[in-house]
C-alpha cells in the first residue's frame, strides 16, 4: 500500500519563538507542533476515565514501544526570518517574525488517521500556539495551503470551533452561544485538565492584542498558568481576533474566579 500524504503551509499569525538544543538559535520543531496537538486534543475529550484517555492517546499520537500511525516531517527548511519581542520585566529576545511560512506534510498508510490528524491540527491553529509565551499569544498560526489549494480565512470561527469539536470528540458535550460568541464543554470531574470554555473575542490590531494581552498580565494574581490559554486567529490586514480558553480547575476559590472573568472580559471585548 503507498503512503499517503497531505501537505500543509503554515503561517505565523504571531511572531514564534522555538529552540532546539541550542537555546540562543531559533530552531522550528516539529515534537512543539506535535505537543500542541496532543495537547489541545487532550483538552477537548470527554473520557470517563484518565486510563480510557490514555488508551485512545496512546493508539493515536503513539507511546513507549508503540509509534504513532501518522508522521510529521518539516518540508522545506528555509530561512526564517526574525524579529526582536520585548518579554516583559525588561527581558527581550528574537522571535519567528510574523507572516512567515512553514511547509510540513503528513504521511500515513490510514487515510482516516491522516484525516484526523489534519483535524488536530486545524484545531490547534484556533485555540493554540507553538513555543516560547505561546499560552500569552505568541506562536499562534493559521493553516493557508492544503495540497497546494488556498484555505480561506474564516469569519465565523464559533461554527468552525463546533464543527472540529464535534468531529474529534462527543457534540453531547458541547453547548455554544453565537450571541456571546462562546463554547461551554459541558465536563466535571475528569481526572485530567480539559476546557471548560472558549471564548472568542472582538477583532483588533495585532498591537492592540497584545496591549490588552500585557495590561491584564500585569494585574494578574498568582494563579496557575494552565487556567487560561490565550491565542488568536488571523482576522485579515494585520487584524487579529482573540480566542480565550478556559480550563475546569476546581481548586480556585471565588477571588482568583472573578479575577480571571475580569480578565477575559477584558480580553474579548478589548
Amino acid at each position: 500500500m503507498a503512503i499517503l500524504k497531505k501537505r500543509i503551509k503554515l503561517e505565523l499569525i504571531t511572531a514564534m519563538g522555538t529552540h532546539g538544543a541550542n537555546n540562543k538559535e531559533l530552531e522550528f520543531r516539529i515534537t512543539e507542533l506535535k505537543s500542541a496537538m496532543r495537547f489541545w486534543w487532550r483538552a477537548v475529550q470527554c473520557f470517563d476515565s484518565a486510563e480510557e484517555l490514555y488508551r485512545k492517546e496512546s493508539a493515536l499520537f503513539g507511546s513507549l514501544g508503540r509509534k504513532a500511525p501518522v508522521s510529521i516531517r518539516q518540508y522545506k527548511f528555509d530561512r526564517l526570518k526574525t524579529e526582536p519581542v520585548k518579554l516583559g520585566k525588561g527581558g527581550s529576545g528574537n522571535f519567528f517574525k510574523v507572516g512567515e511560512t512553514i511547509e510540513i506534510e503528513l504521511l500515513s498508510y490510514d487515510s482516516k488517521k491522516l484525516d484526523e490528524y489534519l483535524q488536530i491540527l486545524k484545531l490547534t491553529s484556533y485555540l493554540g500556539g507553538i513555543g516560547q509565551r505561546s499560552r500569552k499569544g505568541y506562536g499562534a498560526f493559521k493553516i493557508v495551503e492544503i495540497d497546494g489549494d488556498i484555505v480561506p480565512i474564516e469569519t465565523d470561527i464559533i461554527s468552525v470551533l463546533i464543527q472540529l469539536i464535534s468531529d474529534i470528540t462527543d457534540k453531547k458535550y458541547i453547548k455554544y452561544s453565537y450571541e456571546k460568541k462562546n463554547i461551554a464543554l459541558n465536563r466535571k470531574n475528569t481526572q485530567y485538565l480539559c476546557l471548560k470554555k472558549i471564548n472568542v473575542g472582538r477583532v483588533r490590531g495585532r498591537d492592540k492584542f497584545f496591549d490588552d494581552l500585557k495590561r491584564c498580565i500585569c494585574k494578574r494574581t498568582r494563579t496557575k498558568e494552565y487556567l487560561l490559554n490565550v491565542s488568536c486567529y488571523c482576522g485579515g490586514n494585520s487584524k487579529v481576533i482573540p480566542v480565550v480558553s478556559e480550563f475546569w480547575v476546581d481548586q480556585y476559590n471565588d477571588f482568583v474566579e472573578n479575577y480571571c472573568q475580569t480578565y477575559i472580559k477584558h480580553l474579548i471585548e478589548g
